[in-house]
């Protein structure tokens, strides 16, 4: 069976021709929520999103298909924000529980069947877009117990389907920058669906209170913070107008950045001054922080494409135990290292320039990490009377 996911409307995926079996479009994409964060597909009706809306039984319908078909605009370099709430959405279709593959964490498989999966991306893309898409892709397929039949780039829509690649598109020229030398006004950007509960929250906060503390002992002017929140499509951007550096928090979502935050940034894109620094600072459920860097090449993309200067990041490992340690010292044993790495960063921006690459890896080994973290899962699967390797 074929499964089409695609950001064009009904009408316009028939007017192509392509034979498929089901599909889930644009009316159905923008009808639906995007993923909470509430694991409740794991834990409370494992296997299937406790969201009862168009996308709710995704997991189940892939579950039956033998090739899933991805038709987007290009973003970034990967989807466009509605085609990744449904991939977001895709969570239960893999179980909470880890497996080890090349060295790396990544999800228990939920079913047997393994789809193959096909990538177009339609409009004009670069090729450093290009290799981020077909990395996403990859590591898409890995975690979601797919096979991947790799990524086409093509001009429009009409090519979805076809064989074959449209020419790249060249790099946009560099933007004269139009920002101070040093922050003035800082954006910090909670991009996690779980908002105000989650590890991105506390670290953002750990990072604007350090920051405060830093800028005073060395004497500098504190910059102004402005918080934006961004937990779904549709947040409001209003607040980036007028930052000369931006921090960009958010959890490791299938691969890449939240919907929610990818629908943000389409708006960042035209309200962004010139030369604006951004940073990221990104979390991942998995051990290993590595995992976050794919990632990074799709902020890079973004400051690309709005003439912003990608500045680094953070990326933080294991990030389960992000609020678990929370009350623990700043400094200790098991803070330490997410600490440190965010102390850098701030180096960094109080100076204006670029932080590079930073991992926060965690402090206590992978099979602590993961044994304690699937022991929560199946604690609270037994509350809710639920079988963690359900198979609806």
């Amino acid at each position: 069976m074929r499964t089409i996911v695609c950001d064009l409307t009904r009408a316009a995926l028939e007017e192509l021709g392509i034979d498929f079996d089901k599909a889930v479009c644009l009316e159905e994409l923008r009808a639906a929520h995007g993923c909470q964060g509430c694991f409740g597909c794991w834990v409370r009706t494992p296997g299937a999103c406790v969201i009862r809306d168009a996308l709710g039984d995704l997991p189940a319908l892939l579950a039956r298909s033998d090739e899933l078909w991805i038709f987007s605009e290009n973003s970034f370099g990967w989807v466009s924000a509605d085609v990744k709430r449904a991939l977001d959405r895709c969570i239960p279709f893999v179980r909470p529980e880890f497996r080890i593959v090349d060295g790396r964490m990544h999800h228990r498989l939920r079913h047997d069947r393994t789809p193959e999966l096909s990538v177009w991306l339609w409009g004009p893309s670069t090729e450093a877009e290009r290799a981020c898409a077909r990395h996403l892709a990859d590591a898409n397929a890995l975690n979601l117990g797919m096979r991947s039949a790799g990524v086409r780039f093509v001009a429009d829509p009409l090519g979805c389907g076809a064989e074959g690649d449209s020419p790249a598109a060249d790099a946009p020229a560099p933007r004269a920058a139009r920002v101070p030398a040093l922050p003035r006004r800082i954006a910090l950007v909670n991009g996690s669906p779980k908002g105000p509960r989650s590890a991105t929250a506390h670290l953002l906060v750990d990072l604007s209170e350090a920051l405060g503390v830093y800028a005073r002992l060395a004497g500098v002017a504190e910059p102004e913070l402005v918080e934006v929140a961004c937990r779904q499509a549709g947040a409001d951007a209003s607040g980036l107008v007028g930052c000369d550096t931006v921090v960009l928090g958010y959890p490791l979502y299938v691969d890449a950045l939240p919907s929610g935050l990818v629908d943000l940034l389409g708006d960042a894109a035209r309200l962004l001054a010139p030369g604006a620094r951004v940073y990221a600072l990104a979390n991942l459920g998995f051990y290993e922080a590595e995992q976050i860097l794919p990632s990074f090449s799709l902020v890079e993309g973004f400051c690309a494409a709005a003439g912003a200067h990608w500045a680094g990041g953070v990326a933080v490992g294991a990030g389960g135990m992000v609020l678990p340690v929370a009350t623990t010292p700043r400094m200790g044993m098991l803070r330490r290292s997410a600490s440190e790495a965010i102390d850098r960063m701030i180096a960094a921006i109080l100076s204006g320039a670029d932080a590079g690459t930073i991992l926060a890896r965690p402090a206590v080994p992978r099979w602590a990490y993961r044994l304690a973290a699937e022991e929560q899962w199946r604690r609270l699967a037994r509350e809710s009377g639920a079988d963690l390797g359900a198979t609806p």
